[in-house]
C-alpha cells in the first residue's frame, strides 16, 4: 500500500490558515519523495501569529502560490494512498479547511495517526508528541518543518512496523488492529 505521510504547519490558530505542507511518500517499500510546500493562506487568514512556532513568517510565502494551485498535484499524489499523519485529526482538518475555503472536494482518503500508533507501541514514553517520539526513536527532526516533520511521521510508522516484523502497512493495521478512519 502507498502512504503519504503529511504535515501542515499554520500561519495562525485558523485551520483554514495553511502557510506550508510536507509530504513524505512511501511505495512498494522505499521512500520514493519528501518536500515541502509553502502557501500563501487565503487572505481572509493570511495573518501570522505562529511564527513563534514554526519560524514562517508572512514575507516566507507572499509570493508562493495558494493552495488552490496544488490541489490538483496533491489529488494526484494523494491517489490511492494511505494518509499517515502524526495528530492526523489537525492535519485532516486543516487540509479539510483549506479545501472549504476554495470550494474543493475533500479528499475521502483513509488515514492513520502516528500519535495513537505510538502511544501503543511506545507506552513507556512521558508524552507521544512528535519530537519525543523521533528523539526516542532516534530519527532526525527539524522540528515544525514541515518536510522534516512529514519524514519523521513516516519513520515512526516504518520503525513500529519493524518492530513488529511487519513489511506491508496492511498487515501491520490488522496485527495492531489500529483503526482506520475514513476524511468523508
Amino acid at each position: 500500500m502507498r502512504v503519504v505521510a503529511l504535515d501542515f504547519e499554520t500561519a495562525n490558530n485558523s485551520s483554514a490558515s495553511a502557510c506550508s505542507l510536507g509530504v513524505a511518500i512511501y511505495d512498494n517499500g522505499e521512500l520514493v519523495d519528501n518536500f515541502e510546500w509553502y502557501i500563501k493562506p487565503h487572505h481572509r487568514y493570511n495573518f501570522f501569529t505562529n511564527t513563534y512556532i514554526n519560524g514562517i513568517r508572512k514575507e516566507d510565502v507572499e509570493n508562493e502560490n495558494e493552495f488552490v494551485f496544488f490541489y490538483d498535484e496533491l489529488q494526484e499524489i494523494l491517489k490511492d494512498s494511505m494518509i499517515v499523519a502524526h495528530n492526523a485529526m489537525f492535519d485532516i482538518g486543516v487540509l479539510n479547511s483549506v479545501c472549504d475555503v476554495y470550494g474543493l472536494d475533500h479528499f475521502k482518503n483513509p488515514f492513520i495517526d502516528t500519535v495513537s500508533i505510538s502511544r501503543r507501541v511506545y507506552p513507556e514514553l512521558i508524552n507521544h508528541k512528535l519530537d519525543t517520539v523521533c528523539n526516542y526513536l532516534n530519527i532526525d527532526l527539524s522540528h515544525h518543518n514541515g518536510k522534516s516533520d512529514a519524514n519523521g511521521c513516516l519513520m515512526i510508522l516504518l520503525k513500529a512496523m519493524e518492530l513488529y516484523d511487519c513489511f506491508e502497512v496492511e498487515d501491520f493495521i490488522e496485527k495492531l488492529k489500529i483503526h482506520v478512519k475514513n476524511n468523508d
